[in-house]
């Protein structure tokens, strides 16, 4: 009698091979798994720690390049006896050689703030993380967007800066909280091509993460004046105003918008602002 024919696999099984449990057969799948996950943790882990080490040394090496690149001295321009301007003490035809999109200088006595202003006409968000020649830098630069026009003539204009541990950028401002250093320091300047404009410290506060020129119609008088009326009394915890001024419709306010630093206060912003009491010219 013929034998049965064999399964075509039959031959390529060993006799008396064990078979393995299907219980075991997961489990080591599962350690194969774990094990994968627990690489790719370590590597993210290493990668994160290796940015951090980084970033560190990108923040050390500004705070070594702004300590070791003369200020333009910015205290006392010159006066031109033969009419009522005065010497511009920024260069800004080198300034836009090097990047187009300098148009002002800020500087705050008191503090480390004496940088160039800078606006993209393309996109807002690039100074966040590129410095001034325009390369990417986790410090970025001091910027404001394109809702507000180079000139300073809006009623409000939003100038943004870093607040860094190393202490560059707008991390100095965070002076103005000492209500002695903000009754000494009440004016910031603004250098552009053409003028000079001097504004006087009216207040320093902690705010929310609004979006000031998108959340508030500056066009309408009404609303302007509620907000100027807000900005000198501010409902805040952390506050410093110059009790002898109230703002108007017509008057012209900058303000200089930082992170806090304290980690409770991530999604706040602490603002500086100035309104604007001489403009003068310059040669």
């Amino acid at each position: 009698m013929p034998k049965a024919p064999l399964d075509q696999h039959d031959d390529l099984q060993p006799r008396h091979a064990k078979v393995e449990n299907p219980a075991a057969r997961k489990k080591k799948r599962s350690i194969a798994i774990l094990a994968v996950l627990l690489v790719v943790l370590l590597c993210g882990v290493a990668a994160g720690c290796g940015y951090l080490i980084w970033q560190q040394g990108e923040l050390d090496r500004v705070a070594e390049e702004m300590r070791s690149t003369p200020e333009p001295v910015v205290e006392q321009p010159a006066q031109d006896a033969a009419d009522d301007r005065v010497e511009n003490p920024i260069d800004f035809v080198s300034l836009k050689q090097e990047n187009p999109d300098i148009y002002a200088w800020v500087y705050v006595p008191g503090t480390d703030v004496n940088l160039p202003v800078l606006q993209s006409a393309t996109n807002d968000f690039l100074y966040l993380d590129h410095n001034k020649d325009g390369e990417y830098a986790v410090e970025g630069a001091i910027y404001t967007e394109m809702a507000n026009s180079t000139d300073f003539t809006d009623p409000v204009t939003v100038l943004y800066g870093h607040n860094l541990q190393n202490g560059t950028m707008f991390s100095t401002l965070h002076y103005f909280e000492n209500e002695d250093f903000f009754n000494e320091h009440d004016t910031l300047s603004i250098y552009t091509p053409g003028h000079v404009l001097t504004y006087r410290v009216v207040s320093a506060y902690l705010y929310d993460d609004r979006h000031i020129l998108n959340s508030y119609d500056l066009s309408n008088p009404t609303v302007r004046q509620e907000y100027f009326d807000f900005v000198m009394h501010p409902d805040s915890l952390l506050v410093n105003t110059r009790s002898d001024t109230e703002l108007s419709i017509d008057d012209k306010i900058v303000q200089l918008s930082t992170c806090m630093s304290d980690t409770n206060h991530t999604t706040s912003r602490y603002i500086v602002t100035g309104v604007l009491i001489d403009d003068q010219p310059t040669y």
